[in-house]
């Protein structure tokens, strides 16, 4: 019977520590947060910033960074493997609008929505394609 006991409490202590001890993917996440962070993303949202993208769930992340690009107030979602214009409408009436299409055309495919803010840049994108990604993310929105 003690020897019982002692087999219940030893496993019960294995299992505690384990379940504290990290995930290959909790990891994997904290790492890319962590190159994110240090890129100047701001990772996470608001209620609000979460109900204006429609590509949004819990499998996916916002990332925000400073808009640094001529363009505000522009909204694209990914419409089978393009991103197209959601909002503003008008937009596709401007003489620029060609340039601003083919600059759009030029991001990573792993872009699922971008949001143009006048002060920042919000995308969609899952997190678990890695730090190269982010990088490659980061890079092609600062040349538009």
């Amino acid at each position: 019977m003690e020897l019982l006991i002692s087999v219940f409490i030893i496993l019960f202590l294995v299992g505690a520590i384990s379940f504290l001890k990290p995930s290959k993917r909790m990891k994997a996440l904290s790492e890319v947060r962590m190159v994110a962070a240090k890129q100047g993303f701001k990772i996470g949202s608001t209620n609000q910033l979460r109900a204006k993208f429609k590509n949004w769930n819990p499998q996916v992340a916002i990332y925000q960074f400073k808009n640094l690009s001529e363009y505000k107030n522009l909204h694209y979602i990914k419409v089978e493997k393009n991103l197209e214009l959601y909002d503003p409408i008008s937009i596709k009436y401007e003489k620029n609008f060609e340039i601003i299409e083919e600059k759009i055309s030029e991001l990573p495919s792993s872009i699922l929505e971008i949001i143009f803010y006048q002060s920042n840049i919000a995308i969609v994108w899952n997190e678990m394609l890695g730090t190269e990604e982010l990088l490659k993310i980061k890079e092609a929105i600062l040349k538009i």
